[in-house]
């Protein structure tokens, strides 16, 4: 390995191509954090050049690693591949380009001319593939046409060419998130430059700066004189191609550049974990074979590629792009074990030892097919049996049963009727648990136990319902028909699960109340859960019996738990059903808001309405009930446990004693 400083025009200046290997992120630097920092240092090196100091101190931009490609050709011009630094090597490009194209609109020829040098490679005559070798720095696929057209073209076919993404009415480019990065950095440039040399912004702090005390003859204009534009112009470009250096390292025979990288990159985490798994499938890749490493990448990695993956999410307590999160929950699937979202990478590389993969192309080809697994467990299609369950299982906010899910969905040894079945019985344990108070917190362990079992016994809905009847902690068991009916038809279900899982729970119970007579098992999206005897009942609802409640008994009512025939037990027993499953049902926010805390009457005859009214199963199964008290609340509670007992049922396997 040879390094050493080098000049950031003397490395541009050379003739040679900079290539960025394909598999390599997108552009990502971005104006607070890179460019904005990177043009307040060229622009004080732009004033220091103008006030004549001398250039005591140079500007380090950290290091560019280099790998020498293809050997030595009089036709063609010397490759070298970007192990790191493309980030800084393509923004040094983009300001070049800018100030070349603002050198270009004042009419300051030699400038552009001089810039020119360090963007695109002279003696097209003398290279095999001019189209190509002509451009200095050479990024991914997926950003050249942009790239290319930036360097190359200049800022009117520029502008014609991407002018969505410019102002009509002014030479600027829109600073919008949709704007791609590489014509938004571009243009954060060119305004810069601009703004700087016509409103004497560089004028401006030479003037306002302090100078040492021993800078006797300090190159300061009068305040009458204006400085000209060429010259601050000239000032700006060439303070980066000869006051700013970075730490060229070129890589020699026997070198691991992947080794570098990693080095270079995990340890201070400017890449996502995501980024170096990428990088070091495709250093694998290339070195079984470089020309088909690209075809690998575009075949298996470019899905990922699509913005549906960076996108943030959370998932316990870490928010992080989806990309990790899959590589995470494929992870843990593959070796039935925890895996550190923190660590990543290592995870990666340490699960690569055990799987022992034959080729990269194998490895690839099957991270592909666990990709579109995922995603359709994020995008919840109701197309398919797993998108179905995910959006079932949405409410739920049980991430950890992904391994699980992505497992059963990638065996090709399982038809879909065995699929569905073993997904509905994962749904069953998680609901039943749910309702019956019993805790989330062990899922994970739990989850990646089945993998493992299901490894060993072999994968079905009789080995998953085994197992599950096995679990005898409180932390894994799943709850009988006599817990589940107990808990179901007593306990205040809506405070328990809250608004999202008790509509979740409503919703389901209302699809399977649906026959072929109906037009469609589809609701409309936006129903909130409503109570029919309200949270509020004491003002339109009357207890009933011979005594009126008064405000001591409902003082009394808050801290006593007996239900028996005195006011306040009854009152303890209306509280605690007006919170049960029997008395929920669905209703549209308008039509929830209409009859609120209403009378029976009312919200009977507003849910009975032709105009307004609720088409639910639910809703009609109500408003034939000529009154709705706790005896009607009771009996709507056991008719609905008939329906969910086959909605999530217990195992349909013959059932095991705990602890077989």
């Amino acid at each position: 390995m040879r390094a050493g400083p080098i000049i950031v025009g003397q490395l541009l200046q050379n003739r040679n191509r900079y290539k960025v290997p394909i598999y390599q992120r997108k552009y990502v630097w971005s104006r607070e954090k890179q460019w904005e920092p990177f043009w307040g240092d060229v622009r004080t090196k732009a004033t220091e050049r103008l006030a004549g100091r001398e250039q005591r101190f140079s500007h380090y931009m950290g290091a560019v690693v280099l790998e020498s490609r293809g050997g030595f050709s009089a036709r063609r011009v010397p490759t070298f591949q970007v192990v790191d630094g493309q980030q800084r090597l393509t923004t040094f490009q983009l300001f070049l380009a800018a100030a070349r194209d603002y050198a270009n609109e004042i009419g300051h020829e030699s400038a552009a001319q001089n810039i020119s040098r360090y963007l695109l490679n002279p003696d097209e005559h003398l290279m095999e593939e001019p189209e190509v070798e002509v451009f200095k720095v050479w990024p991914t696929e997926q950003s050249r046409v942009l790239f290319t057209s930036i360097i190359r073209d200049g800022r009117a076919k520029l502008r014609a060419d991407y002018r969505e993404h410019f102002y009509a009415r002014r030479d600027q480019i829109y600073d919008y998130s949709t704007t791609p990065r590489m014509l938004a950095a571009y243009g954060y440039f060119f305004d810069r430059i601009k703004e700087a040399v016509e409103k004497d912004s560089l004028q401006e702090e030479l003037i306002d700066s302090a100078i040492p005390e021993d800078t006797e003859a300090a190159a300061l204009p009068d305040d009458d004189d204006d400085v000209p534009a060429a010259l601050k112009l000239d000032a700006i470009w060439q303070a980066l191609v000869e006051e700013f250096k970075v730490v060229e390292i070129v890589l020699e025979e026997g070198d691991d550049a992947q080794v570098i990288f990693e080095t270079l990159n995990e340890r201070g985490e400017p890449l996502l974990a995501a980024d170096l798994v990428r990088n070091n499938i495709f250093h694998r890749a290339e070195e079984e074979d470089r020309k088909k490493a690209e075809a690998l990448f575009r075949t298996h990695w470019t899905a990922f590629e699509d913005s549906f993956w960076s996108l943030q999410e959370k998932q316990g307590r870490y928010k992080k792009q989806r990309i990790e999160f899959f590589l995470a929950n494929y992870i843990a699937g593959q070796i039935a074990s925890d895996v550190t979202i923190t660590k990543l990478f290592s995870e990666y590389k340490a699960f690569l030892k055990l799987k022992k993969f034959e080729s990269v192309e194998a490895e690839l080809t099957e991270l592909a097919r666990f990709g579109k697994i995922y995603r359709q467990i994020i995008e919840r299609s109701p197309d398919t049996v797993l998108g179905r369950f995910a959006t079932r299982l949405g409410p739920w906010d049980v991430t950890t049963v992904f391994p699980l899910v992505m497992q059963i969905a990638a065996r090709v040894d399982l038809d879909e009727t065995v699929k569905a079945a073993m997904l509905d019985t994962l749904m069953s344990f998680i609901v039943r648990r749910s309702v019956c108070g019993l805790t989330p917190k062990n899922y994970n362990k739990l989850f990646l136990a089945a993998i493992a079992e299901l490894n060993r016994a072999g994968w079905g809905q009789a080995q998953l319902d085994r197992f599950l009847m096995r679990q005898s902690a409180e932390s894994g068991r799943w709850p009988r028909d006599e817990e589940f009916e107990r808990r179901w038809r007593n306990v205040a279900m809506y405070p328990l699960l809250q608004p999202a899982r008790t509509r979740s729970i409503l919703e389901e119970l209302e699809r399977a109340k649906r026959t072929k007579f109906h037009e469609t098992t589809d609701l409309k999206s936006g129903l909130t859960v409503e109570h029919v005897l309200p949270d509020s009942w004491r003002s339109s609802w009357p207890l009933g019996g011979d005594t009126a409640p008064t405000d001591l008994h409902f003082s009394q009512a808050i801290w006593a738990s007996s239900e028996d025939e005195s006011v306040v037990g009854r009152i303890v027993r209306r509280n605690r059903l007006k919170h049960s499953i029997g008395n929920l049902t669905l209703l549209t926010q308008p039509l929830n808001s209409s009859v609120s805390n209403g009378p029976y009457d009312r919200k009977r005859a507003a849910l009975q309405s032709p105009e307004h009214g609720s088409l639910l199963v639910l809703n009609r199964e109500i408003t034939q009930h000529e009154d709705w008290d706790e005896e009607a609340i009771e009996r709507r509670s056991a008719e609905l446990f008939s329906r969910a007992q086959l909605i999530w049922p217990f195992a349909a396997t013959e059932e095991i004693p705990p602890g077989v």
